[in-house]
């Protein structure tokens, strides 16, 4: 025990002390210094049970904005970051200036982000059943390399046949669709609903060029409606 005068206790309660402060025992470590693994174990319990399985592809769209959702809610999106350093208003990977190769993404905490790649990788492999999404991933097997994964998923789906068989097929629904020739038995709420639903999926898998005019989009659902 240490010993102080008065004048240093009257200049500690005057400047140094906070009443306002909670007070921490000694050698207990403040919250910035909690071991970041020990932190990622207390507070997220993995479940693949909150992960939907996709059996089909015509699903991808639902599938990916789910996906990213719940990966969001158990903070693990750095699992799904691009694999490599990108331009912020581009988006296309950037190359090291000096050696010409692409950039890859460096985590903050190397054995956290291998901790968890591993879990995420286990939940790719469960939940990809179709067979463009299993040979994506089983060639990503031995790195376990979930951003690389899931990079080439979306590159895959924004260029495969059958998603410009799936966009065909909603361009096709919202151009022709009619609430009065349908066999739709609910309110015209829901039916708005259902069609409003449709254009972000058909928007998703074109390019900027090809997207539909917010007042095209306006015109069909009104053409719908007649």
């Amino acid at each position: 025990m240490r010993l102080f005068s008065v004048d240093l206790f009257d200049h500690f309660c005057i400047s140094v002390y906070r009443h306002d402060e909670k007070i921490i025992p000694w050698q207990v470590e403040l919250p910035s210094q909690v071991n970041a693994t020990a932190s990622f174990l207390k507070s997220i319990k993995p479940s693949l049970k909150e992960y939907k399985v996709l059996r089909d592809d015509k699903i991808w769209l639902t599938f990916k904005e789910t996906l990213e959702t719940t990966i969001m809610s158990h903070n693990l999106l750095t699992m799904i970051m691009p694999p490599f350093e990108t331009d912020p208003d581009t988006g296309e990977f950037v190359p090291d200036p000096v050696t010409g190769q692409l950039i890859p993404y460096m985590p903050d905490d190397p054995g956290l982000d291998e901790m968890q790649r591993t879990w995420f990788f286990k939940v790719l492999v469960d939940i990809c059943k179709t067979s463009a999404k299993r040979k994506i991933v089983n060639q990503n097997r031995e790195s376990m390399d979930t951003r690389m994964v899931w990079h080439e998923l979306c590159k895959h789906y924004q260029h495969s046949m059958s998603s410009k068989m799936r966009s065909q097929e909603l361009l096709r629904y919202v151009h022709s669709s009619r609430l009065i020739d349908s066999n739709h038995r609910g309110t015209h709420q829901s039916w708005i609903t259902g069609f409003t639903e449709t254009i972000p999926q058909f928007q998703a898998l074109q390019t900027d060029k090809n997207k539909l005019s917010d007042q095209m989009c306006v015109d069909f659902l009104n053409n719908s409606m007649r």
